[in-house]
C-alpha cells in the first residue's frame, strides 16, 4: 500500500517566462544548492530502477502566464524513461486556473537517480528547464516534487502496465477525487463495455450530498497508447482517464474545474465485521479550509473497531487554519458498513466529533471524505499492521505539502539509526506576493539533517527533524509506512517503506 495525501492548494507552468526574473533564495544547509543529496545507506537504486513507462498525478501553485499571479493548477504527465538517464515527455496535461493547456511534444529528458532512491528529472521545453525531485518506493512508484522557479507542486509516480494500456477498464471501481476550494467526493461504480454507473458522496464545501446517482452521458472512450481515454457524467463534469494498470485509474478534469482523483477496481463483499474485531486502522487526510483555502488543513490519526459498529479507541491530530489539535484521544465511536462498501466513522474527541464517509477498495483499504461544514477534505485509511510498535522500522521515502509562511513541497528518505533517524530532503518554497522580490518558487539546497522519533505502542510517533521541525508527527500503518502532520505550520504528508534492490 502507497499512502498519499493529495495537496490541494496548486499550480505549474511549462513555458517560459521571459519578461521576468526570479529570484531563488537559497535556505537550509546541507549539500551543495543543486539539490543533489548525498545518499542514505541501504539499498541499492540506480537509473536501471527507473525503467519503462510512468504517470505523475500532481497538485500545486505557479506563476500564471501573464507573470503577474500565482495561480494553482492540477497535471498528469506520462514519460517514459530507458534506464540509461534518458526521458521522452509523451502526454503532460497542465490545467491552470481553470484552462487546460498541451505543450507541444514529444519532449526530451534526463535523470539520475542516486542509491537510496532519491533522483532528478529533468525536461527540456525549447530551452526552459523543468524540474522535478523524486524519491524511489520501489521500480514501480515513487513521490515526487516539481523544484522550478515558477511553480511548486508534489505527487506521485506510478509505473504503467504495458500490455493492458489499450483496453477499457472493467468491473467495480471506488473512487476519490478532489476539486481546490470547492469539492470532494468518494463513490463506488461499475464499468462496463465504457459505461460508468454507481452512487457516490460530494461534499460541496458545507453541504454533503449522500448516495447521489451517477452515470456516464458519453461513455469511456478506448484508451490511446498512453493509456489515455475521457468520459462525461451526467452532473457535467467531464474527465480525463490515465490507466496505470488493471486495477488503478488517474483521473482529471476535463471541463475547466482542478478536480483530481483516483480509482481502484473492488474486491468484496463487505459487512460490519470487514472492520474486524481489535483491528486497528491508520489515516491521512489534507484539504481546502474556509479561513485559509488551499492546503487549510492536514489530518493523522489511528482508531480501533470491535467488528461490530463500534470504535473502542485511538487517537487524532489535524492542524486546520493553523490551529493545533495535538493527540485527541477517541473516547468513543461507530461505524456503519454495508455490502457494497459504503460507510461512516464517527470518531468522538474533545474538540467534537470527527465523521468520515469512505467507500472500501478490499478489506483492508478505503477512501474517504471527512464531513464538514469548514473543511473540504479526503484522504485514506488502512488497516495497521506490526503494532505494538518500539521503533520506525526500514529506510522510507516521503513527500509533504502545505504552508507555513509560503507553499511548500518536500521530497526524501530518512532511515532509522540507533538513535534516531537520518533525514535528506530537497524542498521548493512558493512565494504568491507579485510585490516580492522572492516572487515564485523558491527550490532550497539539499538539506542532510538527522531527527528522534518517541514510538507509542500504538503507532503515533513524535518526531523532531533537527534544522526542520520540532514539532511533527507520524501515524505508523506499518513499521516504515503511514502518515505524517507537521504541528507547528500547516504541512502533512506520506512516507512508504521502500523496497530493497
Amino acid at each position: 500500500m502507497i499512502p498519499l495525501v493529495w495537496k490541494q492548494c496548486a499550480p505549474r507552468l511549462v513555458m517560459a517566462l521571459a519578461a521576468m526574473t526570479i529570484l531563488l533564495a537559497a535556505v537550509g544547509c546541507g549539500s551543495s544548492g543543486n539539490g543533489i543529496i548525498t545518499p542514505l545507506p541501504g539499498n541499492k537504486y540506480s537509473n536501471a530502477s527507473l525503467t519503462g513507462q510512468y504517470v505523475i498525478a500532481q497538485t500545486g501553485i505557479g506563476v500564471n502566464q501573464a507573470g503577474t499571479s500565482a495561480v494553482p493548477f492540477s497535471e498528469t504527465i506520462i514519460f517514459s524513461s530507458d534506464g540509461n538517464g534518458h526521458l521522452n515527455l509523451l502526454v503532460d496535461d497542465f490545467n491552470q486556473g481553470g484552462q487546460l493547456l498541451n505543450p507541444t511534444l514529444p519532449v526530451t529528458g534526463t535523470y539520475g537517480i542516486s542509491t537510496d532512491g532519491t533522483g532528478t528529472l529533468i525536461f527540456n521545453f525549447s530551452g526552459t528547464l523543468s524540474n522535478f525531485k523524486i524519491t524511489m518506493i520501489d521500480d514501480s512508484h515513487f513521490y515526487v516534487v516539481e523544484w522550478d522557479g515558477f511553480a511548486t507542486a508534489s505527487g506521485l509516480g506510478e509505473k504503467q502496465d504495458m500490455t493492458v494500456l489499450n483496453a477499457l477498464p472493467t468491473g467495480n471501481f471506488v473512487f476519490k477525487a478532489h476539486n481546490l476550494d470547492s469539492s470532494s467526493r468518494v463513490g463506488g461504480v461499475t464499468i462496463t463495455n465504457g459505461a460508468i454507473s454507481g452512487t457516490e458522496d460530494l461534499l460541496s464545501l458545507g453541504t454533503l450530498s449522500s448516495s447521489r446517482l451517477i452515470a456516464t452521458t458519453v461513455g469511456m472512450t478506448t484508451p490511446d497508447s498512453n493509456g489515455r481515454g475521457t468520459f462525461t457524467l451526467n452532473d457535467g463534469s467531464s474527465f480525463i482517464y490515465y490507466t496505470v494498470n488493471a486495477t488503478r485509474l488517474h483521473l482529471m478534469s476535463n471541463t475547466g474545474s482542478l478536480e483530481i482523483g483516483l480509482a481502484e477496481k473492488q474486491t468484496g463483499p463487505f459487512s460490519l465485521t470487514t472492520l474486524g474485531s481489535g483491528n486497528s486502522y491508520v489515516f491521512g487526510s489534507s484539504g481546502d479550509t474556509q479561513t485559509s483555502g488551499a492546503a487549510g488543513i492536514h489530518s493523522a490519526g489511528v482508531f480501533t473497531t470491535d467488528g461490530n459498529g463500534h470504535i473502542t479507541g485511538g487517537t487524532v491530530d489535524y492542524v486546520q487554519d493553523l490551529t493545533v489539535n495535538a493527540n485527541l484521544t477517541v473516547a468513543s465511536g461507530s461505524y456503519t458498513l454495508d455490502a457494497s462498501g459504503h460507510g461512516e466513522i464517527d470518531l468522538t474527541v474533545s474538540v467534537g466529533t470527527i465523521r468520515q464517509i469512505f467507500w472500501m477498495v478490499d478489506a483492508t483499504r478505503a477512501y474517504f471524505l471527512a464531513d464538514g461544514t469548514t473543511a473540504v477534505e479526503d484522504g485514506t485509511f488502512s488497516q495497521q499492521q506490526g503494532a505494538p510498535f518500539s521503533a520506525l522500522g526500514n529506510q522510507a521515502a516521503f513527500v509533504m505539502d502545505g504552508f507555513d509562511v509560503a507553499y511548500k513541497d518536500r521530497v526524501g528518505a530518512f532511515a532509522p539509526t540507533s538513535s534516531g533517524f537520518n533525514w535528506n530532503q530537497v524542498a521548493n518554497s512558493f512565494d504568491s506576493n507579485p510585490n516580492d522580490i522572492t516572487f515564485g518558487g523558491n527550490p532550497s539546497p539539499a538539506l542532510a539533517t538527522s531527527g528522534t522519533a518517541q514510538v507509542s505502542s500504538n503507532g503515533r510517533v513524535a518526531v523532531a527533524v533537527n534544522g526542520v521541525t520540532s514539532n511533527l508527527v507520524f501515524y505508523l500503518s506499518g513499521p516504515g509506512t503511514g502518515f505524517m502532520v507537521q504541528e507547528d505550520a500547516n504541512i502533512g504528508g506520506a512516507f512508504s517503506q521502500q523496497a530493497t534492490q
